[in-house]
């Protein structure tokens, strides 16, 4: 009975999958270097062209948004390897009260200083979709297209 509900189980997550919206976020980044002693913040910022999948709320292609910022403290701030992390949110002043959670965490932190940095995130809405991942709209219409970078299973290719 046990290995029957599993196996269900296992059938209702594979065939359920993620919708992908396209909703305007606000977002900053926060990033640090373990050899480092100081943090860099980005102020909040309006993206008009992304993504959120609606099964779990995140913010599709933020780990492109992580690199962006990665590189731009490495080209421009000397940054070695840093750590970088991106927070969103639909609503600005929710956004905003976290960034300001953040500062204030970082205040009372002797061994840190935060540094405000002022770069501009690029929108990675569709062109996070180019190639071969399933774009937004074929997950809308429930086609498939190939599996994404990182999955084992073999890929399916669209019959046109």
């Amino acid at each position: 009975m046990f290995y029957a509900l599993f196996f269900l189980a296992c059938l209702f997550c594979q065939t359920t999958e993620a919708r992908v919206k396209q909703k305007p976020v606000y977002v900053f980044g926060f990033a640090t270097a373990f050899t480092d002693s100081l943090g860099y913040i980005t102020d909040v910022q309006y993206i008009d062209s992304s993504y959120i999948d609606t099964k779990t709320k995140f913010l599709v292609g933020r780990n492109m948004y992580s690199v962006q910022l990665q590189q731009f403290l490495e080209a421009n701030e000397n940054c070695k390897h840093p750590v970088t992390s991106i927070f969103f949110a639909t609503k600005k002043e929710k956004l905003e009260k976290k960034r300001l959670s953040m500062l204030r965490r970082y205040e009372k932190e002797k061994n840190l200083t935060l540094k405000n940095v002022s770069y501009r995130f690029h929108a990675e809405g569709k062109s996070y979709f180019d190639g071969a991942m399933d774009t937004p709209e074929s997950l809308e219409n429930g086609e498939k297209g190939e599996q994404h970078p990182g999955d084992n299973k073999k890929s399916k290719k669209n019959k046109s």
